[in-house]
Parts: structure tokens; C-alpha cells; sequence
């Protein structure tokens, strides 16, 4: 409900509110061409003190960091000047991959969300247009040379921009044209623009078009052969119009290569494989590609060096053999099992099949890749019994958790959901018939797939992921103070054909020097434990990519295992992104001191289910701060909650939160730890704030003292009565113990001090009373609450659940 009503605040009063949320809202420019350098502006908040960009991926270097000079002049108040605006240096490799590149800006106190950048094979051309009007006619169009990258924007107003290029080409030339726009995730939210591209004449006759495509989806692409010399022209525009707000686009134009689809998809580690290009405009065209030593998707650029796509191709590398479809009605027969089976659903209602044999209890896990590499193709797969025909298997979409992708929100979908993924168990020894068709009955010569059937493994991801799905740095980020700890909640999920539930644990790889990571177990059941990471005092301010891997206590199992994060990009109507990034590593930034720190006193006693229990906490202030604080544990144990934020005022030291189980709450011994921040900048999100965590302490969940069983009672309007309950005692307690009625109806109350009883005592009475007035009825929810002193403090229970029936008065005869 608050994040709605916040979205609506945000779209209501525009960039300032906005910007608020993000500690780097944009990036301009959206990229840049490979061996160029660059002058990138990161547009945001909090953005003082920059030191360092962290990229996901080699090839691109970031240097000379400064505040543009007049905003040097406006100051470092919140709201603007030093805050506001940094510029920064990218040195872009001459062998630095193509596309997307994820990255973080770390300062001296903070490390913000990702963004992306995109890099280009080709020089960077900037869109000369400064209003709408001067480049949106033939005959206004902006001369391109062919293999370049246009950096464009939609420029906002009340009518459509729309843009002209100019290039020149000789008769059979190839033309292609990819233009990127959701795809570059400009900003966190909206900024999107859905882009066509059309490819004119001299005469303005249309000679090729494309909207969207199996291969980038919403961002357009096309391929064409001119049929005579001369200039073309490429127009590039809304699909629709809608009003436009930093909608940049970055549009490759040139002679470069663009199959559409290749065939086979992929192939064995380590082999060359003759991979036909399908869909280029200048025909298909088969090509001997090496495949990586190193399993998993690999990018393939089609062509020679020079006309390479701007994009790739994805392939699918793994160990097993390929299986190529026959090209006939039979089945192509599998030799076995592991395999890769692949193959084209060429026309409308085919179905290809393969044959295999595999013995009772043998566990396969199968995942089919067709959109997932930018076909067209929506498969759907089955498995059946030669013997019988009895199907077992059938699968067409599927989740994200299935795909691995388990740091996702459950709202977010992708292409790749339209591949099925799913388990094969043999449920007898026999040959089997795996069979692959287009769900929509559709196909096509570069409906292409290939069907990974491997041996189902233990599996388990760790990720951290809010509930939300949203870059929260209070809440995802791995920002540690020198000196201090942070401890921060990660999730664990299992992967796709695991089937191992015994207890994990896990462990850190790749952490910067001077720090080090306490992860309790995760015991059967749990998904997600505190995880807390400690910087020494003289630890450098750096960063660093690490991986937190899951491992089985039992040594004897081997679990593969890997970090995942889910960021998504360029949010629309329903908080559904249109573009995401998938990471296998997390962000970890070591700042500078805080300005205080906290600890949380061991609690002397246990939280009693059904109980409450208050947690004592000290503020050490460094000099000079005072600061306000707020504070909460994010992880407690399961079916244990906790009270809204605590705030620590200026002139206090000292505070305490409290905690409460329910009845079914997880008994056992857990750690927990206390997070506290400071309260300038952003409430919600964090961005702005200095965080830091107490050390772990240990929380003791036990079951309660006592169980208290109240019998039915009843009493009448205008007298008194009483209610009895039933004491079973599950432990001793000190002293004596306070027990009170909750939920009593209006009108009744207790009639006198409530009872203490002891450890002893076998039963409680309530003296209650009715007032004249009280509503009759059954009244089913009277419950109990007990206060027992332990170690000084007052520990609070609720138990029992009786029944009060408040009847009217009766007629009474005077006695003479």
C-alpha cells in the first residue's frame, strides 16, 4: 500500500520527488563506441566524494571525477550543488565486449544501484537536433556514415519527434539498422520509448520496416539489400506517440552482418561447430565458429572484424554431445543420454521428435532455449512411452525461479519464460519419445531451439532480493563502515531438480581485504538467515565483486551452487520493468568510518512463544555527531515480529525495541542483530544515509512457562461471577507471575486486582463483573496474559482462549 501510493507521488510531482529514490537516477551519455573516450555525467543524488565506478565487466576504465564547476558554486545542501551531479572519464578498450555494461558508483560513503552503460563496435555519432523540426524530413535528414552508432534522443513536446538519417549505399549493399531503447534502461522509472524504424527512399517510398522482433522484442532491427544506388534514409520514431521524457535511443547503422537466427544453437565445450546464419539480408551463410572451454551462454558475432552486428547471437555451450533433427517425419534417435538436442520447426504444425532410452528412478533435468536466444519460436515440449504412449512429461512455460533467475519478483516476466523447463523422472526402464513443437502451431526457418537433457544435481542459489524486487541499498546493499559491520538478509533458493533439504551454510568468495563474513546455519526449512560483514579499522575504502555460495553441512553432498541478483530496468504501469539485468555477483563497498556505532546487550532471557521480549540498545557517538537514529533488526526468526522503527533522539544514548512470538513461532537458539542509521536523506530507500549493525547476539526461542485453559463461564448484567483457568506448567518460573484477562466484552471487567499465582499453583480464578448495561452474548476469544519478572525484566505471554457468556439480568422474589 505505501509503495503504491509513493509511485503515485512520484508520477504526480515529477523529477525532483523522483530523484530522491535513486543515488544515480541516469547516465549521459547512454554509451559509446569501443577505443573511444568518454565524458559520462551520473545525474542523481548524494552523489559527493566519488572514488571509484564498479563494472561487472573488464574493458572499460573510469577516471578524473569531478562536480561540474557551478555546481561547485551552489554549495552541498541536499536538494542540489555537490550532491546532484558527477562526471566522470570512461577509457573504453579497443577489445572491450560489446553491449551492456553493468556498473555501480562507489563514494567515500555509499555505493549506489545499478546502471548500465552500453558500448558500440562502431563511432559514435551525436544527433545534431536541438528542437523538434531539424531533423524530422528527407530532406532535413543528418548525414551518417554507414558502421556508426547515433546517439538520439525523442525529443519531448505536444507533437511526435521524429528522426532522419542520411546514408549513402550502392546497389546490393547491405543495409541494417538496430536500434537500442528500452533496452538501455535509461531511467529507474519511465523514460522508455517504444522506437520504429523504417528505411526510405529518395522518393520517400517505404523499402523496409520493423517495430518489434523476436531478437530484442520492444527495440527495433532490420536487415536490407539496396535494389539501386543512391541515399537511403532511415526514420526513426514512436511507435506510438506518448510524451517523451529522457527518452535517448542509440541507433546502429551500417553494412554489418544480422542473422536473425543460427543454427545449430549452440554446441560442446571446447568444439567448432558449422553454424548457419538465418534471416541476413544478404542470404543464409554457414560459418565455422570455436566454441569457449567454459560452459554456459556465449555471445556470437556474426561476420567478419568491421561488420560485425552490433549485437549478438546467443549460443548455448555445455558438455554433452549435440543431436541434430533429421529433417524427417521419423525420429532422430538419441545414442544417450546426456544430450543436446536441437532443431528448426520450420512450417506450420510441425513437431519434431527424438528417441531415447533411460532406466526407472534416472532423474533429467530438461530446459529448452528458443526465445531465450532470441527465436521466434514458442516451444512446448512432452515425453512419452514408446511402449504404451502414456505421456509423462509435459512442459511449456515456466517460472523464473525455474530458469535459475530465483532473484526475480514474481510480477516480472521475461522472454525466456516462454521456454519450458522442467524434470524427467523414468518411471519404468524403457525407450522414450521426446517430442518439440510451437505451441501457437507456428513456424518458420528460424524457429530454432535446442533442448539441453541433463543429469538432475542438487542446486542451490543464494540471492538478496526485496520483497519488492527494488534496488533498496538499506536493504540490498553490502555497504560496510571501516571499523564496523553491516549485517544484511540473504535469501537462499533451491534450484531446478534439487533434491537435497538438509542444512546449509555459506561461505564468502572474493571478499576485499579486511573483511570478513559470520553467516549462521540455515537450518531445513529456512529460507533466508542475517548475514553480517565486518570491516576492520584499517581496512581500505574499496570494492569488490564477491560470491556467496551455498554448501550442504554434510560434506558428503556437493551442491552446485551461485549468487544470483535481479535488477530490474525501466519501470511502466504495474511496476512491470521492460528490461532487466541478471548478475551472478554482488557489490560490496568498504567506506568510511561512521559516525557512531551500536550495540545490542545479550538478552539474559528466552522469548516465550506467545511472548514478548524487549532488546536493550546502546549508541556510542563518535564527536561531533548527535545526530538522530533510527533502528530495527531486518531478520528475526520465523513467526517472530517486531515493532515499527525506533527512533534514538539527539540527547539520548540508549533505547529499547521490542520483539514478539507467536504461538507457532520456531523454537531454538538464532542470531540476531540490531541495524541502525542515520535519518538525513531518503526514508524509504536509504540513499543518503550512513548505516552500520551491532555485532550478533544469541535469541533464545522457547516454548512458554505455562498454558492456561479457561473454562466456560458466565456471568449477569448488574453481578459478578468467575472465570477459571486451568494452569499447566511447562517450566518453573521466578517468583510470582501476574495474569490478567484480555478481550473481555464492554461492560465487564475484573472486579479487583488481578491474580498473581506461582509455579506451584494448579489453577487462577478471576473475579469479573458486569455493569448493568452490558451487551449480552457468547463471547468466544477471553485469552490471558501473564507477566513473569526474569533478570529484571518483564517478560509478557499470552495463552488460553475461553468462552463468557453475559446473560440479562434474572427477576429475583424478596425473601421475606
Amino acid at each position: 500500500m505505501r509503495r503504491s501510493f509513493l509511485m503515485f507521488l512520484l508520477a504526480a510531482s515529477g523529477f525532483e520527488a523522483f530523484a530522491e529514490q535513486h543515488m544515480v537516477e541516469y547516465l549521459l551519455p547512454r554509451g559509446a563506441g569501443r577505443g573511444e573516450k568518454v565524458e559520462v555525467t551520473f545525474n542523481g543524488l548524494d552523489l559527493k566524494d566519488p572514488r571509484e565506478v564498479v563494472f561487472y565487466k573488464p574493458g572499460i576504465r573510469a577516471v578524473n571525477f569531478s562536480i561540474p564547476e557551478e555546481l561547485q558554486r551552489q554549495g552541498t545542501g541536499r536538494g542540489g550543488g555537490v550532491n546532484r551531479r558527477v562526471t566522470v572519464q570512461f577509457e573504453i578498450a579497443a577489445d572491450c565486449p560489446i553491449g551492456e555494461h553493468a556498473l555501480r558508483l562507489r563514494t567515500t560513503t555509499a555505493l549506489s544501484e545499478v546502471v548500465t552503460f552500453w558500448v558500440s563496435p562502431f563511432p559514435t555519432v551525436k544527433e545534431l537536433e536541438k528542437k523538434i523540426g531539424e531533423n524530422d524530413s528527407i530532406e532535413t535528414a543528418q548525414p551518417v556514415a554507414l558502421n556508426s552508432t547515433v546517439s538520439g534522443e525523442i525529443l519531448p513536446g505536444e507533437a511526435m519527434d521524429r528522426d532522419f538519417y542520411r546514408v549513402e549505399a550502392k546497389r546490393g549493399q547491405r543495409i541494417s539498422v538496430e536500434v537500442d531503447s528500452i533496452r538501455l534502461g535509461t531511467l529507474h522509472y519511465e523514460g522508455d520509448s517504444d522506437l520504429t524504424v523504417r528505411i526510405l527512399n529518395a522518393a520517400g517510398k517505404q523499402l523496409a520496416k520493423n517495430d518489434d522482433n523476436a531478437l530484442h522484442v520492444m527495440d527495433p532491427l532490420l536487415t536490407f539489400m539496396a535494389p539501386e544506388d543512391g541515399p537511403f534514409f532511415i526514420e526513426i520514431k514512436q511507435q506510438l506517440f506518448t510524451p517523451a521524457r529522457n527518452a535517448m535511443y542509440r541507433a546502429h547503422i551500417g553494412d554489418f552482418v544480422r542473422p536473425m537466427a543460427v543454427y545449430p544453437a549452440g554446441g560442446q565445450i571446447g568444439e567448432t561447430i558449422a553454424a548457419r546464419w538465418i534471416g541476413d539480408a544478404a542470404g543464409d551463410a554457414t560459418a565455422s565458429v570455436k566454441l569457449p572451454e567454459v560452459g554456459g551462454t556465449f555471445e556470437y558475432f556474426a561476420g567478419e572484424a568491421g561488420h560485425q552486428p552490433p549485437s549478438a547471437n546467443p549460443l548455448r555451450v555445455s558438455p554433452y554431445p549435440n543431436v541434430l533433427e533429421n529433417g524427417t517425419d521419423a525420429a532422430t534417435p538419441v545414442p544417450a543420454l546426456p544430450a543436446a538436442l536441437n532443431g528448426i520447426i520450420s512450417t506450420n504444425g510441425e513437431v519434431d521428435k527424438f528417441t531415447f532410452t533411460a532406466k526407472k528412478g534416472e532423474s533429467y533435468r530438461v530446459r529448452v532455449y528458443g526465445r531465450t536466444l532470441g527465436s521466434p519460436i514458442d516451444p512446448k515440449i512432452w515425453i512419452r512411452s514408446v511402449k504404451d504412449g502414456k505421456l509423462v512429461v509435459q512442459a511449456d512455460d515456466s517460472t523464473l525461479a525455474e530458469l535459475g533467475l530465483v532473484s526475480s519478483r514474481t510480477q516480472w516476466h521475461i522472454k525466456d519464460q516462454l521456454d519450458p523447463a522442467t524434470v524427467f523422472k523414468a518411471p519404468a526402464d524403457g525407450e522414450y519419445t521426446f517430442g518439440v513443437e510451437d505451441t501457437r502451431g507456428q513456424g518458420g526457418p528460424s524457429f530454432v531451439y535446442r533442448a539441453e537433457v541433463e543429469p538432475a544435481t542438487d542446486v542451490y542459489y543464494s540471492h538478496i532480493t526485496y520483497r519488492e524486487g527494488y534496488q533498496i541499498p538499506r536493504l540490498t546493499g553490502l555497504i560496510v563502515p571501516q571499523g564496523t559491520q553491516w549485517t544484511i538478509d540473504v535469501q537462499v533458493a533451491a534450484g531446478l531438480g534439487n533434491s537435497y533439504k538438509g542444512e546449509l551454510e555459506l561461505e564468502a568468495a572474493g571478499l576485499p581485504n579486511g573483511v570478513i563474513m559470520i553467516a549462521p546455519r540455515i537450518q531445513t526449512g529456512m529460507t533466508n538467515v542475517p548475514v553480517q560483514f565486518i570491516a576492520s579499522a584499517d581496512a581500505e575504502m574499496q570494492s569488490a565483486l564477491i560470491e556467496l555460495r551455498v554448501k550442504a553441512v554434510d560434506s558428503k553432498v556437493k551442491l552446485e551452487t551461485g549468487s544470483r541478483y535481479g535488477v530490474g530496468l525501466v519501470n511502466r504501469r504495474g511496476q512491470l520493468p521492460l528490461h532487466f539485468v541478471f548478475l551472478d555477483k554482488y557489490a560490496m563497498a568498504v567506506t568510511k568510518p561512521a559516525p557512531f556505532r551500536i550495540e545490542m546487550e545479550q538478552p539474559d532471557i528466552a522469548l516465550a512463544q506467545s511472548g514478548e521480549l524487549s532488546l536493550k540498545v546502546k549508541v556510542i557517538r563518535h564527536e561531533g555527531f548527535d545526530g538522530v537514529i533510527e533502528m530495527q533488526p531486518d531478520w528475526l526468526p520465523q513467526g517472530v515480529s517486531k515493532e515499527s522503527v525506533v527512533t534514538v533522539a539527539k540527547d539520548k544514548n540508549e533505547a529499547s525495541f521490542r520483539i514478539s512470538a507467536d504461538a507457532k513461532a520456531k523454537a531454538g537458539e538464532f542470531m540476531i542483530a540490531m541495524n541502525a542509521t542515520t535519518t538525513d536523506g531518503d526514508a524509504f530507500s536509504g540513499v543518503g544515509r550512513i548505516r552500520v549493525s551491532s555485532t550478533f547476539v544469541k535469541l533464545k526461542v522457547a516454548e512458554p512457562y505455562l498454558a492456561i485453559t479457561l473454562q466456560r463461564a458466565a456471568v449477569e448484567r448488574g453481578h459478578k461471577g468467575q472465570i477459571i483457568g486451568v494452569l499447566k506448567h511447562n517450566k518453573p518460573f521466578p517468583g510470582k507471575a501476574l495474569v490478567t484477562l484480555k478481550r473481555l466484552p464492554n461492560g465487564v471487567t475484573l472486579a479487583g486486582a488481578a491474580p498473581e499465582i506461582t509455579s506451584a499453583d494448579q489453577q487462577v480464578v478471576f473475579e469479573v463483573e458486569a455493569a448493568a448495561d452490558a451487551l449480552a452474548g457468547l463471547y468466544k476469544e477471553i485469552t490471558c496474559e501473564v507477566t513473569v519478572k526474569e533478570n529484571g525484566q518483564s517478560i509478557r505471554q499470552q495463552s488460553g482462549s475461553g468462552i463468557l457468556r453475559v446473560d440479562p439480568a434474572r427477576a429475583r422474589t424478596a425473601v421475606k
